[in-house]
């Protein structure tokens, strides 16, 4: 445990269950979907439906998307071959106040460095400025604020958690950025698919984001499923 997360922590959590109010708000916030993923995930739809979007535009679309998926997966490998970090949350000499509502094994067992949340949108953040300063600009408040802060509040992550998947994140995107040209057999197939199969491309597309929006949710519970029903079998 380092001062600078200490010292985050400890200032946000003075403020849990004061208010029974603020801390379901900050809860609902934490863990809805809606405002995070659903608020910026439309904003790749608008960057590649807008009446100025041209061909290098969609493909700054695509590149975001690219990396968006690269920083996601990094930040999920990097916790589970990093050394285990337990949350604020599971922490027991932190002595976390728990806000209101709050359930106390959520996500236990789960490491918390880096911040797959921050990696993601972080670098969604990054490639929606190559595509617009303003709307990335907005989309960096959103992950700052409506992302980061809430996690720290309910003791889902710590300060340099989040500072490394953010980190993460926008390293990504520029990477990809700096080698886009190494990404052509992927994104060029795809441009040409949604001309040529607008009917397939728009409905895979549409899929993508929404389950990007969510960090895969509903599929990592599919192929967990999954699994644990072929193992047996595999295991005969």
């Amino acid at each position: 445990m380092n001062a600078f997360d200490t010292a985050i922590l400890q200032f946000f959590n003075q403020f849990a269950e004061r208010s029974w109010t603020f801390d379901s708000l900050m809860v609902l916030i934490g863990d809805t979907d809606w405002l995070k993923g659903y608020l910026i995930l439309p904003l790749l739809w608008w960057a590649w439906f807008r009446r100025t979007t041209s061909d290098e535009d969609r493909r700054r679309v695509l590149l975001t998307l690219c990396a968006a998926l690269s920083a996601l997966a990094i930040a999920r490998l990097l916790q589970l071959m990093l050394p285990y970090r337990a949350r604020p949350l599971h922490t027991a000499e932190l002595h976390f106040t728990l806000p209101y509502s709050f359930p106390t094994d959520y996500l236990a067992g789960w490491s918390s460095f880096p911040s797959d949340h921050a990696a993601l949108f972080f670098s969604l953040a990054a490639g929606l400025l190559f595509i617009s300063p303003v709307i990335g600009g907005l989309a960096l408040l959103h992950a700052g604020l409506i992302v980061s802060l809430p996690r720290i509040y309910l003791g889902l992550h710590y300060p340099t958690d989040l500072l490394g998947g953010a980190i993460l994140g926008v390293t990504t995107m520029v990477l990809v950025w700096r080698f886009r040209s190494a990404l052509h057999p992927v994104v060029e197939p795809a441009l040409t698919w949604s001309r040529a199969s607008p009917q397939f491309f728009y409905p895979a597309f549409f899929i993508l984001t929404s389950e990007l929006a969510h960090l895969f949710k509903d599929t990592r519970w599919v192929a967990e499923t999954l699994w644990h029903i072929a193992k047996p079998l595999l295991s005969r």
